[in-house]
């Protein structure tokens, strides 16, 4: 019978034509997630390598310029907050003492902390003093949660000597940061909550950057 043939024949093209159908969508999503994997593949040995360049460039640097380097090559992104002093009446034989003044040495400086983060954990007062020894000052970002350390607005100088302009830029400001890459974290201190090992105050902030890490 003829019919029965054509008709055979063409439930054998519809079946084939739905197989091709089936078997393109397999292979289409099979590339797609190869795709993924060699895209991931070409970030983690692109972030290997940046992290490389960092070792090597930031070798010897302050704290200042290495946070300066991460912003630059775009492993972190902050607002940094800057207040030049305007040198008026300023004669060359004190240009040194004009610079010098401008230089935060040492002093200590009031915070207020968000005790439900874990880079506070193990605090239990809202408010931390805390060393600084640079003049890099980080601007606050616009979700507060993302604020869990900031300086006071109201008396933030404890001890010690800033410059007016200096004095200007470190509010609305905060001296750690947090940033996720990939699997990790890069935490942003402003200054050494370690240093010289006699500020035994912040230590804990040090400790919480790193066994907390994976919950920031």
């Amino acid at each position: 019978d003829v019919g029965a043939l054509n008709e055979e024949h063409d439930l054998i093209k519809t079946e084939a034509k739905a197989k091709r159908k089936v078997q393109g969508k397999i292979k289409a999503k099979e590339t797609r997630e190869n795709n993924k994997k060699t895209i991931k593949k070409l970030e983690n040995t692109l972030t290997a390598v940046k992290f490389r360049k960092y070792k090597k460039d930031t070798k010897g640097m302050s704290i200042t310029n290495r946070i300066k380097w991460l912003n630059k090559n775009n492993f972190i992104s902050v607002n940094l907050k800057v207040n030049k002093p305007e040198v008026k009446n300023i004669n060359y034989i004190n240009k040194s003492k004009f610079y010098g003044a401008q230089l935060t040495s040492g002093a200590i400086f009031n915070t207020s902390l968000d005790l439900s983060h874990p880079i506070n954990y193990g605090f239990y007062k809202n408010n931390l003093s805390i060393f600084r020894n640079t003049n890099i000052y980080i601007e606050n970002d616009s979700l507060s949660f993302n604020n869990p350390i900031k300086y006071t607005k109201r008396n933030t100088l404890i001890s010690g000597y800033i410059s007016k302009e200096n004095y200007k830029s470190i509010k609305d400001s905060r001296p750690f940061v947090n940033f996720k890459i990939k699997k990790g974290n890069i935490h942003i201190f402003s200054d050494n909550t370690n240093f010289r090992g006699f500020w035994y105050g912040t230590n804990k902030l040090m400790m919480n950057a790193i066994f907390f890490s994976n919950i920031m």
